[in-house]
């Protein structure tokens, strides 16, 4: 029986590296996709050292870029005869409005357009496994809202951070929904959670120095933070399970906008004609 192989974005730190480290010890064959080829590699050594695990890739993305993810989804094509696990791992938080190369919001263009366009393009691949499985990271924070067009080009005077994240995670909620019915009788699951509240360098850049030690104390460790990805990734219990948002390993309740099927359809058919030069297929 061969080996699994599951890819996780984001895993050469947080969460994204604690998934990577906790199924790489489970023996699944490991695709790191990560931005900086410096901080990815110490991560790939670090993991084969603690697990004892060799097959751990290491592949270079910026994932806020489509082109860099078109790419990125060859490479994996080309490499891999199959891919039994996605995990759409990697995600952002920005204080200033920003754009990326294709005018997306980047808060919008990192936490959900990079898991659209990724798990697009690799569906066939998750195809070919015969049971593959798809797993978005999202978040409890989530909008009541939500109109397609705002929450890709948001006016830069009215940008604020913690409601582009909420946009941002609910449209993954809306894409992890849809495609779970898209691929309904397929073999492929698609599935998306809430990890905790944790703590990361990253987290704790956002809070005032005098409240970083506090934040130690009552955050979780990426380690918490992963096993509700790892649990999605691996536990026969959820084999069949399909369109369904879980917390703490358990199925959790969403904002009423995210099972909106209209709404969910309207963001697909938006999103399809956003990448459309870099799907292999029409939008539909």
């Amino acid at each position: 029986m061969s080996a699994k192989t599951s890819l996780i974005t984001g895993a050469n730190s947080g969460i994204g590296y604690a998934t990577a480290e906790g199924l790489a010890s489970q023996g699944h064959h490991i695709i790191m996709v990560c931005r900086d080829a410096k901080r990815g590699a110490a991560a790939q050594q670090a993991i084969i050292q603690q697990t004892g695990n060799t097959k751990v890739d290491l592949l270079i993305a910026d994932l806020s870029s489509a082109k860099d993810i078109a790419r990125l989804a060859q490479q994996v094509k080309e490499r891999y005869h199959k891919l039994d696990v996605l995990i759409n791992n990697a995600g952002g938080l920005f204080s200033r409005y920003e754009t990326n190369d294709e005018g997306f919001e980047l808060t919008f263009a990192v936490n959900y357009l990079a898991p659209f366009l990724l798990t697009r393009l690799l569906l066939p691949k998750l195809q070919e496994a015969g049971a593959g499985r798809i797993v978005n990271v999202a978040s409890i924070m989530q909008a009541k809202q939500f109109d397609p067009e705002e929450a890709a080009h948001p006016a830069a005077s009215a940008y604020r951070s913690m409601q582009a994240y909420k946009l941002a995670k609910t449209a993954v909620l809306m894409l992890t929904y849809r495609m779970a019915g898209e691929l309904s009788g397929s073999g492929v699951t698609v599935n998306a959670l809430h990890p905790g509240v944790i703590y990361t360098p990253q987290s704790a850049r956002t809070a005032p120095a005098f409240a970083r030690p506090l934040m130690k104390l009552f955050m979780q460790s990426p380690q918490q933070g992963a096993r509700t990805s790892i649990y999605l990734a691996t536990s026969d219990e959820v084999s069949g399970a399909t369109g369904k948002f879980y917390k703490s390993m358990k199925i959790a309740p969403t904002v009423p906008i995210a099972s909106n099927v209209d709404k969910q359809n309207e963001l697909h058919e938006k999103s399809m004609q956003w990448m459309a030069a870099y799907l292999n297929e029409h939008p539909s």
